[in-house]
């Protein structure tokens, strides 16, 4: 387990990439289709054996630096610098005429609902509306003074989303201009610093790894259940198991010192850390947990690493270069990460899909 079986693009001997790295991670549809964002560039793949079969590719005026958002109508959107929002078919074509949204931020990705609206979080702050025909109305349907820079979850009309003023946001989707449903006054939603990760929504808890090192616990009306001091900065999204148990990596980063991380799985009974896996750097990998309990990351010196569900690691392989992306599990024995020097990387791993149940990637 562990082999690299495959690089997308294929490596041409002696000559480099210059699409950037690939920290995003790439959309999978209920055919095994993985939509990849690479460069400026949206690529459909099908993962065989030894290699990643193109079926289309579409170009955009911009690179792309955020994740491929799948909608119940089976399109895809993406988010590109050019500050268009596009939304393609399953066959590579434009379902829409390009809406203009304003430029990405760096860690927000767009989100889709299920009645196909899709939410962008707006450069400027706040959060934009385009509905399933790609139209966007000229106001914003959310104003904030902070960026929402902070890929957003959405359930029963309700957008959750962090933001650089430290609060979680609880926006209500179900009116033509959008409200927070969360009183910041009285400390709903409240944490001490910006938030960068995507939340994760398991029942009625929403956890939010926050950057001033502690995990935090809230129910559906911004209470705090519980929050948790973990030593390092997280700067990935937390993923969750279906008995509750949460998963988040860690980076620790001095001046002048070796950086150091580590992937922690804190109890979802006592909420305390039960197991700890260092990694051979910092670890700003969101991790994705398979079927089998297994749990895969990645970190920045370029390892990916599968752990047991006791904290023990089963193999480590190496990438040559960082991995920051979010994993991913393709399709059986199929695990995709991104590489800081342009590749998504295809390796053998022994899920056959991911967890069932949870928040599994």
């Amino acid at each position: 387990m562990g082999d690299l079986l495959w690089r997308y693009p294929l490596p041409i001997p002696g000559q480099n990439l210059s699409v950037g790295a690939v920290r995003n991670c790439p959309a999978v549809d209920e055919q095994g289709r993985v939509y990849l964002a690479i460069g400026n560039r949206l690529v459909a793949l099908v993962p065989e054996r030894d290699q990643a079969r193109v079926l289309w590719e579409y170009a955009t005026g911009g690179t792309i630096p955020g994740s491929p958002a799948i909608g119940n109508d089976g399109n895809i959107r993406v988010h590109s610098r050019d500050g268009l929002l596009y939304c393609l078919t399953r066959a590579g074509e434009p379902a829409w005429t390009p809406a203009e949204v304003g430029q990405p931020l760096g860690w927000a990705s767009p989100v889709v609902d299920p009645d196909g609206n899709t939410w962008v979080c707006d450069y400027h702050g706040g959060l934009l509306k385009v509905d399933p025909r790609g139209v966007r109305p000229r106001a914003p349907f959310f104003r904030s003074h902070q960026k929402f820079d902070s890929t957003p979850v959405i359930r029963d009309q309700r957008l959750y989303v962090g933001a650089e003023d430290g609060f979680v946001y609880c926006i209500a989707l179900d009116a033509a201009r959008g409200r927070n449903t969360w009183d910041h006054l009285a400390g709903r939603g409240q944490t001490e610093w910006y938030i960068n990760s995507s939340p994760a929504l398991v029942g009625d808890v929403l956890y939010v790894a926050g950057r001033d090192e502690f995990l935090y616990a809230f129910d559906l009306d911004g209470r705090l259940l519980w929050r948790l001091r973990l030593r390092g900065q997280m700067l990935a999204s937390p993923i969750v198991d279906a008995r509750g148990n949460v998963y988040v990596g860690l980076s620790l980063i001095r001046r002048g010192e070796k950086d150091l991380g580590k992937l922690v799985q804190v109890d979802g009974t006592t909420h305390r850390v039960r197991w700890e896996c260092p990694g051979d750097g910092s670890v700003e990998s969101t991790p994705v947990l398979g079927g089998d309990g297994v749990v895969y990351f990645g970190d920045n010196t370029g390892h990916v690493s599968a752990v047991d569900s006791d904290g023990r690691r089963l193999w480590r392989t190496d990438l040559k270069a960082p991995v920051r992306s979010a994993g991913t599990i393709a399709a059986p024995g199929r695990l995709l990460f991104g590489s800081d020097d342009g590749y998504l990387c295809c390796l053998c791993c022994s899920s056959e899909s991911r967890a069932a149940g949870g928040w599994p990637k």
